[in-house]
């Protein structure tokens, strides 16, 4: 196929060059009704945002331009089908593991999964098999997991349907996804990806290896994160004959608006062009700025920015290989946590991170990152260091956690009868929702857990330092199973609770 082609894209074009008096939805008019927005960005914007009119194919029954952007986005990635989400990969989770599993099916993943999937397997009624990822104490966050941790989860579990895997984690992190493809495909195990932060793996030889590469059977990618498309904008790619497409095409209508935006849809195929045409030179050059950011940031007192150098010391850890493009930069050598870099660089010096955590924050380069943007970058890590650093020994904000144990499935816990308490007095209970600090999304409790002591400091450490922490009750309180009241057939009785 010819990768210069954009067949969505030019379509969109010339429906908007013909002149079309509107008569359908949306209700601007294709612009004709202006707004403070429309005024601002351009009547071009709101021109372009159509329906879905003769000539422009239909999301959920593509046979037309639709089909062949998703054909020319499967070739580009190695796949053998494409869809276009404008869900995001949040959409594309949804969709896979509600295609792939049934009720009280089992599906072997990390514990330090995105939201996304606890709210599929809620949806789904599947049960997850948790396995620890390596948890880096010193920075702070979770990082790749062990094959052998893998490979113990499959052998307890050999009923177990899918196994799913992070490529990369929020920090660039990856496992050594190719042989874990090897070891669930020996035992007839679909794997799936959630590759929500790895669309650029398609693109380079010198970054990590992608999910359909290494041989994975089904996987959903963020285009928009670090490959140029709008915002919201994924692709769900499949390879093999393990995965049932017909099933996945019709789960991806469910969890789909019937009024898919068609200049998210555009900005797929345009983005899909221009990686499969020039990723290559382009994340070379981003992986360059990488490397001078790196040095630069590494020669501030009290910054320490880590590199290859990590993988060496951490591989038999489940550290397999990581995306350089991602600046994990710590701060505790300025005795300050993440979250206090990322607000005052931002205040004081307009620069935006993608998070702070405890220990460090992060700072995703793409191929839109430019030299000033590295060097605004510096100079604002050069200023808080002057303000921080002192010339004693500075005390390091510490950080543990550990995972709370599940003992009843997501779905079952979710709907059980629940009642709120205090987080000072849920210690213990079973909780009923899913708690996170976003960014990155990732549940610090999730239905079914037993909430710890440790899952409590960090909720009350993330709302003290003004960060998002996103679950179905105000900040000061948490939902729990109500356990004198509740009765769940087939699982633990409540005298082993």
């Amino acid at each position: 196929m010819d990768q210069n082609e954009t067949p969505f894209l030019n379509a969109l074009i010339e429906y908007v060059k013909s002149n079309p008096t509107p008569f359908d939805v949306p209700g601007h008019k294709m612009g004709e009704m202006t707004n403070d927005l429309s005024r601002l960005i351009s009547p071009l914007f709101f021109q372009y945002d159509i329906n879905a009119p003769i000539g422009l194919d239909n999301l959920y029954h593509a046979k037309g331009v639709i089909s062949k952007a998703e054909e020319l986005a499967a070739e580009a990635c190695h796949a053998d089908h494409a869809l276009f989400s404008v869900n995001g990969t949040t959409g594309g989770i949804l969709t896979i593991i509600s295609a792939i599993l049934d009720t009280k099916d089992k599906i072997i993943m990390p514990r330090n999964v995105h939201k996304s999937v606890i709210n599929a397997l809620i949806i789904s009624g599947a049960v997850p098999v948790f396995v620890d990822p390596f948890i880096d104490h010193e920075l702070g966050v979770a990082c790749g997991t062990r094959v052998e941790d893998y490979v113990r989860a499959m052998d307890e579990n050999p009923l177990a349907k899918a196994v799913f895997v992070i490529n990369p984690t929020y920090f660039g992190i990856t496992s050594d996804l190719k042989r874990i493809v090897e070891e669930a495909h020996k035992r007839n195990m679909i794997v799936v990806c959630d590759e929500a932060h790895g669309s650029n793996f398609y693109f380079s030889s010198k970054l990590p290896i992608s999910a359909m590469d290494a041989g994975a059977d089904i996987t959903a990618m963020s285009m928009h994160k670090n490959s140029g498309s709008l915002t919201q904008t994924s692709l769900l790619l499949v390879k093999g004959d393990r995965v049932n497409y017909s099933d996945v095409k019709r789960a991806f209508a469910m969890f789909s608006s019937t009024s898919p935006n068609h200049l998210l849809l555009a900005s797929l195929d345009a983005a899909r062009k221009e990686m499969a045409l020039h990723g290559e030179e382009l994340l070379d050059k981003t992986l360059e700025l990488a490397k001078y950011a790196r040095e630069k940031l590494n020669q501030i007192p009290g910054i320490y920015c880590y590199g290859e150098e990590y993988l060496k010391n951490h591989l038999s850890s489940g550290v397999y290989d990581m995306d350089l493009t991602k600046l994990v930069i710590d701060v505790t050598g300025l005795g300050i946590y993440g979250y206090d870099a990322y607000k005052e660089i931002r205040i004081n010096d307009n620069v935006q991170l993608e998070l702070g955590e405890v220990s460090v924050v992060l700072a995703c380069l793409s191929p839109g990152t430019t030299k000033e943007h590295i060097d605004n970058l510096i100079h604002a890590f050069e200023k808080l260091s002057k303000k921080h650093r002192k010339s004693e020994e500075t005390d390091i904000p510490s950080y543990h956690y550990s995972y709370p144990r599940m003992i009843v499935p997501p779905r079952d816990a979710y709907d059980a009868p629940h009642k709120i308490v205090p987080l000072t007095n849920c210690i213990g209970e079973i909780s009923a929702e899913t708690v996170m600090a976003y960014p990155p999304g990732i549940p610090l409790v999730i239905p079914g857990e037993i909430i710890t002591d440790d899952a409590v400091k960090l909720i009350e450490f993330y709302s003290k330092e003004g960060g998002e922490v996103l679950k179905d009750t105000p900040e000061d309180v948490i939902k729990i199973i109500d356990r004198p009241n509740w009765y769940l057939k087939d699982s633990i009785p409540l005298s082993d609770l």
